[in-house]
């Protein structure tokens, strides 16, 4: 997570489509972009074709071809769906709804955040928000995604360091009480989790994306703006490691991967 609200938005998007979410999608000043309600259900149409939810490299692959290959559409898009409700980031991957996709929110992103604000005495900071948030099913990404929204319609307001966000007062007491029932919903599990073989293809193509290499401080900060989990990744290097796929260098503290996976 980023030192500030905003800091991960700020940093801009790396790759195409739905990795757009997950790199960094927008800054604080960003403006959604209009886009034809056709073109949203298009590209609710290639969810749908792939499970309605993606993974950033899976949507590298597929988006582009599928006639998604404008990065500022795609943003908006993905924008759009979140901010009405008809997406989800969950495990780092977009999840959609409705539409071609069926299906409905319990709670949105949104709702769970306030919850989490309003139960946190209205107010909570970076650090809490690492703890707090996952408990009751939202991610930081997609807050972020959300904050230029919250913060235009004066339901949040940050401090001037930009590290704590309060919650607006009658929001707050709107939202009092109900983080319980936020985390009792549970939304992960609702959704299938990638396989073991779809995981293990998007940590590949995001090595090849990055040199092959990737130091323990770079993993930590970048992994999990790629959609990756400490605890789904353990297994998968594991036994990459095991197979010869990949070393470790103790005295960088740095994994790489094997030329025949990973092309130098």
């Amino acid at each position: 997570m980023s030192a500030n609200w905003l800091g991960s938005a700020a940093r801009g998007a790396g790759r195409t489509a739905v990795g757009c979410l997950t790199v960094g999608l927008l800054s604080g000043a960003a403006q959604a972009q209009a886009v034809p309600s056709e073109r949203i259900e298009a590209f609710v149409a290639v969810m749908a074709e792939h499970g309605c939810r993606m993974s950033p490299f899976h949507a590298d692959e597929v988006m582009p071809g599928a006639g998604f290959d404008a990065k500022a559409e795609t943003k908006a898009i993905t924008e759009q769906l979140v901010n009405e409700e008809r997406a989800r980031i969950l495990d780092g991957q977009l999840v959609v709804f409705g539409g071609a996709c069926g299906g409905k929110l319990d709670y949105s992103g949104r709702e769970r955040f306030f919850a989490a604000i309003a139960d946190n005495n209205c107010v909570m900071t970076i650090d809490e928000a690492k703890l707090l948030l996952p408990g009751v099913g939202v991610e930081m990404t997609e807050v972020q995604l959300l904050m230029d929204k919250m913060l235009r319609m004066s339901e949040i307001r940050l401090s001037s360091d930009e590290k704590a966000v309060f919650l607006e007062e009658s929001l707050c007491d709107k939202f009092k009480g109900l983080s319980p029932q936020m985390m009792a919903s549970a939304p992960e599990a609702a959704v299938e989790p990638r396989s073991a073989d779809a995981l293990r293809a998007d940590f590949i193509a995001y090595m090849q994306g990055v040199g092959c290499s990737l130091g323990r401080s770079e993993a930590d900060r970048q992994l999990p703006a790629a959609g990756f989990t400490t605890k789904e990744l353990r297994p998968v290097i594991g036994a990459m490691l095991q197979a010869g796929e990949a070393e470790m260098n103790v005295a960088d503290d740095s994994l790489t991967i094997s030329e025949e996976l990973c092309p130098r």
